[in-house]
């Protein structure tokens, strides 16, 4: 009887689920601050120094006219030349809350419970009932999205290795499902070209899910170090946030890939007939009068590339058929604002071009790419359908 027993409960034991790590887009997980500045600037009104720290990612009160010019300087990165570096604003300390865990990423602003500010909270709660639980088999490794993989800040690539692996250890020995979104696809195919060998691949990782892979970049970038992008923040105009957006290491990355953009075709067109593309990036940022650009750029030269993975089950999700900016026409003589600025659309999810979406899909280790039609590059995170594709991929 004894042994009856216990034979039923070995057949009757359920197998650990297939962990999930997920590693998010740009902009896509929350960001710490703690200030202790010596001046109030750019306004008196600026707070220069706080007791604890505080989201500085997202929080829309931030974003308001006027909070934002405070925000713009706390949330900017400095180019140090001699270093060859990118650091912070002097007086701002930054950190990154939840790695290992999803509260970085389910909510971006955690007053705000619906629209873009609930980033991955629909897939979460789809994992958590169906018998995940948060910080065991269900996490994320998020970042300071600011920078790429070459400034590697605070040893993100090793303890993203490690958390792949702690999962797969305190689950039974069960590989783990690498889940990513836009910019994350960047990170992760980083990690899998350069960072882990073949047999690492093979023990720890089941399969590897891109959602929205920015692979080969966006034409989107080029107006952000133009113009700046204000994303309809009421009241703010794109001039006010370029300057800001110019800091970040990471939109050096996401610029078009030359390997997908023919040196031919122009991104970027003047009314002095002047034509860009990523193939004389030099040139564009002499122009537009930011010549920090070339030398940023130049530091992510090593890590630019559109080759497989060599990952042995891809399954790719994105949106099409949807407007996407695919070049920029400046009609006013030596101006850059948006005033003037003509936009021709293409197919893409609404931010990455199709192109860029798609470099992956011709990987080796690809099983299925599945283009969603009419699906935004946000929306397709609430999909109900590729949420139950998500959690059959999970169970099988």
């Amino acid at each position: 009887m004894k042994l009856l027993v216990q034979l039923l409960i070995i057949t009757t034991t359920t197998a650990a689920n297939t962990p999930v790590v997920i590693i998010p887009g740009t902009a896509g997980n929350r960001l710490q601050g703690k200030l202790n500045k010596e001046a109030h600037s750019p306004h008196f009104y600026c707070e220069k120094t706080s007791d604890d720290w505080f989201d500085l990612w997202l929080s829309i009160t931030q974003l308001l006219p006027g909070a934002i010019d405070c925000w713009c300087e706390n949330i900017s990165l400095i180019y140090d030349e001699a270093a060859d570096t990118l650091r912070n604003w002097p007086g701002v300390e930054t950190r990154v809350p939840c790695f290992g865990d999803v509260c970085g990423i389910e909510y971006l602003d955690t007053d705000i419970t619906v629209s873009d500010s609930a980033y991955f909270a629909d897939i979460i709660k789809a994992f958590e009932d169906s018998g995940y639980k948060r910080g065991v088999d269900l996490v994320s490794a998020p970042y300071d999205w600011r920078f790429a993989a070459n400034s590697n800040n605070g040893n993100y690539i090793n303890n993203t290795i490690a958390l792949i692996e702690k999962m797969y250890s305190d689950n039974e020995d069960t590989p783990v499902m690498l889940l990513t979104h836009s910019m994350g696809g960047l990170w992760s195919a980083h990690i899998l070209r350069s960072e882990v060998d073949e047999e690492w691949k093979a023990k720890y990782l089941k399969s590897y899910v891109p959602i929205a892979p920015a692979f080969g970049g966006s034409v989107n970038e080029f107006k952000v170090f133009a113009t700046g992008q204000a994303d309809d923040l009421p009241g703010i105009s794109s001039s006010t946030l370029r300057d800001e957006q110019r800091t970040y290491e990471s939109n050096y990355w996401l610029l078009p890939n030359a390997e997908l953009w023919p040196e031919g075709e122009a991104v970027v067109t003047t009314a002095e007939g002047k034509t860009y593309n990523s193939h004389n990036l030099d040139q564009f940022f002499d122009d537009i009068g930011y010549g920090v650009g070339k030398k940023v750029t130049k530091r992510l030269e090593g890590i630019v590339s559109v080759e497989d993975v060599h990952m042995h089950d891809i399954h790719i999700f994105y949106g099409k058929d949807v407007d996407t900016d695919e070049s920029y026409e400046y009609t006013k003589a030596g101006s850059w604002e948006e005033e003037g600025m003509k936009t021709k659309v293409g197919d893409g999810d609404g931010t990455v071009n199709i192109r860029s979406l798609e470099a992956g899909n011709g990987w080796g280790g690809v099983v299925e790419a599945v283009a969603m039609g009419g699906e935004t590059h946000q929306g397709i995170l609430k999909n109900k359908v590729l949420i139950e594709k998500l959690l059959e991929l999970a169970k099988t």
